[in-house]
């Protein structure tokens, strides 16, 4: 009996002797630098194949500037550029202040300069540093100095910080068995929003007479959106449970709602400055009352001759091959009938096109590249019969391209 004891208490030394000496091999082969290193370059690499790359800031109405400045390229095809220069664009709710948590930027004017470059080589926004242009001057440079068409002046006007909140929680449990068998089973889902408010105002100043250009102005107001959400569920036998609880947060950037603003508030203002139908680079976008009445006023406006002109050119850009003469020529009279029967066939066989119902369409459905061609490619024109006011041919004078009217001192 001895014996075996002493056998059984050796081969249990012997066993824990082994495993401690492998033990101590497997730690001696893993923490060395070789494999310590090993282990860096792989974390290296995996965090580098995982980072988020810088990515283009682009708000929802970037692409709607890039568009605006395609149409200035059809609507203003040969007017002068316009030049635009911005006082400094502040926060006026004062809530930018460390001392109240810096909750929103102090100044926006950089983004409403990026703004306004995006649009294209018809709007150029003017720099304004005389300190740098001092200083460059003391050296010897020479400078050739433009002066801007406007200022765009303006603020953040609005913070309003929880104008509603709600929130929804839904609690289900269960029991099963009794005794040393009983089983509950529970779960609770609560999801809580709030929403908050920002605002921008933004005018157009004349820069020749320092005064604001009427009904031309822009003030638009995005929600922020702050959402949270909490899951949580729990299992218990006889008085022992465990469960799991998983949190969510969104807090929408209030920066970049902000750039949102000021895109879409740069597109509206400029559109109204140069009357170009803008919302046509917004998907949905609604026709701006503004720039339909100012247009209005302006066509009716003009001499008969100098309509048919207008006619004439708007005619073109549909892609008709017609010159203006500020005449009712044959041309001009097919060029009308291809144009209204396969675009606007609401007016059926009659239009007036010197009246503004019947120019109306035609200057605010131009053809813009990202829309769909609305005519059918095999359709067949109808004939268009001109109403006898428009018939009448006005008298003869050299050829002209009339500028629509611009809104401005």
């Amino acid at each position: 009996m001895t014996t075996k004891n002493n056998a059984s208490r050796f081969r249990s030394t012997l066993f824990r002797t082994a495993t401690l000496s492998l033990a101590a091999a497997l730690l001696a082969g893993c923490a060395n630098t070789a494999n310590t290193l090993r282990d860096a370059d792989d974390l290296y690499a995996e965090r580098e194949a995982a980072k988020a790359l810088p990515t283009a800031n682009l708000s929802t109405y970037a692409n709607a500037l890039q568009r605006f400045g395609y149409m200035l390229d059809i609507y203003k095809d040969g007017d002068p550029v316009v030049y635009m220069q911005t006082r400094n664009i502040l926060d006026a709710t004062n809530l930018s202040s460390p001392f109240v948590g810096a909750e929103i930027p102090g100044d926006i004017t950089e983004m409403v300069r990026t703004a306004v470059n995006r649009i294209g080589a018809r709007v150029v926004y003017v720099p304004f540093h005389p300190d740098y242009l001092i200083s460059q001057a003391q050296l010897g440079a020479k400078f050739g100095v433009t002066m801007p068409d406007y200022l765009i002046t303006g603020a953040l006007t609005e913070f309003d910080r929880a104008l509603s909140g709600a929130g929804r929680s839904n609690t289900a449990s269960a029991t099963f068995g009794s005794g040393r068998g009983e089983t509950v089973l529970g779960a609770n889902l609560t999801r809580t929003a709030i929403l908050s408010a920002l605002a921008l105002d933004l005018n157009l100043v004349s820069f020749s007479t320092q005064q604001m250009v009427p009904r031309v102005q822009a003030s638009n107001v995005v929600k922020v959106l702050n959402f949270s959400s909490e899951n949580n569920a729990s299992l218990g036998f006889y008085g022992d449970s465990f469960g799991f609880k998983m949190e969510g947060k969104y807090l929408q950037g209030r920066h970049s709602a902000i750039r949102t603003l000021v895109d879409l508030s740069v597109l509206e203002l400029v559109g109204k400055a140069t009357n170009t139908p803008y919302w046509r680079c917004i998907p949905n976008g609604r026709p701006d009352p503004i720039v339909m009445e100012n247009m209005r006023i302006a066509f009716n406006g003009l001499t008969p001759e100098l309509k048919l002109g207008m006619v004439q050119v708007m005619l073109a850009k549909y892609g008709e091959p017609v010159a203006v003469t500020r005449q009712l020529d044959e041309p001009t009279r097919l060029a009308i009938r291809n144009v209204y029967t396969t675009r606007f066939p609401q007016f059926g066989d009659t239009v007036d096109v010197l009246s503004w119902q019947g120019f109306e369409p035609l200057f605010f459905n131009v053809p813009m590249p990202w829309e769909a061609t609305t005519a059918s490619a095999g359709a067949v024109a109808a004939p268009v019969v001109l109403r006898p006011d428009a018939a009448g041919a006005a008298p003869a004078a050299a050829p002209a391209t009339p500028a629509p009217a611009r809104t401005g001192a």
